[in-house]
């Protein structure tokens, strides 16, 4: 990132502010269920068996997802020595690297004053702050998948830059072998050619669409998901063990095509993810109620910039593809918030400067503030079974609740 002066320190500025928000409370707490133990001790048990290629549950191979995750959760207690630290890290690690790109981009497409009220706004939305505070697979996945879609995007809206284009797929092969959906940020170059039709304004030329290169990146997709594919399917190839050859069905039908198709559980209505946007993804979600409309009227009079139709048409692309299975989750949409955020980007400082706008993030502000300090009150002077079952069930005591709460 070439920085000038001002521009460098603003930026650390927001990074420290950031670590500050985010890391509160790392340390001083084991993991919660119900995911947070299942990886860290599957990750645990990789450093005491020095079993890295299959995960194990015990004596169970587990299949519910592949190892990079945990992988990362073995390495940050190699480099910290605390499973209460190294379990939280990657997701901390991952938050700040997807408000460091989103910065970035839009610092490059909008300017200074644009990145940063567009990375505060991301750093403010629930959805963001709650997964990257805890220690799902999910924050993690926004992380890579974020900077699949920064190089992809570098090539396709500020290009030709064909090295970014293939660190973009590279990343989403990583991506892909931490949590299969990870392949979506290719569906940026379809966009793009699609956008080209649509008199999409700001598109790279069209040498920067050659097909032949296009190859060569998504070779580097396949390099990636080959890292661990090809020594996982070899490797039970080996051993020609039926336990190794249903871990290896699993875990690339099972938990991918299957659970989308025919899900059975987490079963929701087709609309469910428009109430999680308009809740989850506060505060960001005020910007649509005047974003929409003028994106419906600067598109009927021919305003098409790509560098706003491409991020928004891949965020809500991710959206309708996840509302398409009966199985959902909040946290599946959650590699469309950045780009979303990055669509809205230009819009923020404006709409900041409307008083609707104003009372609303005032009362947000104030209705969590107040429910966060009745929380914490409640937890400390309350039912003395609150803060035991609390205390049992956490592992957390009422006062380093009230200091990491606010």
């Amino acid at each position: 990132m070439s920085l000038g002066e001002s521009q460098r320190r603003q930026f650390w500025l927001l990074l420290a502010f950031a670590v500050l928000l985010l890391a509160s409370g790392i340390g001083l707490r084991d993991p919660w269920p119900a995911d947070e133990p299942r990886f860290a001790l599957v990750a645990k048990q990789m450093v005491d068996s020095g079993e890295w290629l299959f995960p194990h549950r015990g004596n169970e191979l587990y299949s519910d997802k592949p190892p990079m995750f945990m992988w990362m959760q073995a390495s940050a207690h190699a480099l910290t020595g605390s499973w209460r630290i190294a379990f939280l890290l990657p997701s901390l690690l991952a938050g700040l690297l997807t408000l460091g790109l989103v910065y970035d981009l839009s610092r490059r497409l909008h300017g200074r004053r644009v990145a940063l009220v567009a990375a505060l706004g991301l750093l403010f939305t629930l959805q963001f702050t709650f997964q990257v505070r805890a220690a799902q697979i999910d924050a993690t996945l926004l992380g890579i998948m974020t900077l699949a879609c920064y190089g992809l995007l570098r090539h396709l809206l500020l290009g030709p830059n064909w090295r970014w284009l293939w660190i973009g797929c590279f990343a989403a092969g990583i991506g892909t072998i931490t949590k299969g959906v990870a392949f979506l940020a290719l569906l940026l170059i379809p966009l793009a050619l699609a956008g080209r039709r649509l008199g999409w304004q700001g598109l790279p030329p069209r040498r920067a669409m050659s097909p032949g290169k296009i190859a060569l990146a998504v070779l580097a997709f396949v390099l990636a998901v080959s890292l661990w594919l090809v020594p996982m399917l070899w490797t039970v190839w080996r051993l020609d063990d039926p336990a190794y050859t249903d871990y290896a069905r699993d875990i690339l039908l099972g938990q991918t095509a299957s659970r989308y198709l025919t899900p059975t559980h987490h079963l929701h209505p087709p609309w469910y993810y428009l109430q999680m946007i308009a809740s989850m993804w506060l505060p960001i979600s005020f910007a649509l109620i005047w974003a929409i409309p003028h994106w419906w009227r600067g598109w009927r009079r021919g305003w098409r910039p790509a560098r706003v139709w491409l991020p928004l048409s891949f965020a809500v692309l991710i959206v309708f593809f996840f509302s398409l299975s009966g199985g959902k989750r909040d946290v599946y949409i959650m590699p469309a918030l950045p780009m979303l955020v990055l669509a809205l980007a230009p819009l923020l400082p404006g709409i900041l400067r409307k008083p609707a706008a104003q009372r609303l993030l005032f009362a947000m502000a104030a209705l969590l503030a107040v429910g966060l300090t009745v929380g914490s009150l409640y937890a400390i002077y309350g039912e003395p079974a609150f803060a035991e079952r609390l205390r049992s069930l956490r592992g957390l005591d009422p006062w380093p609740i009230t200091l990491t709460m606010g």
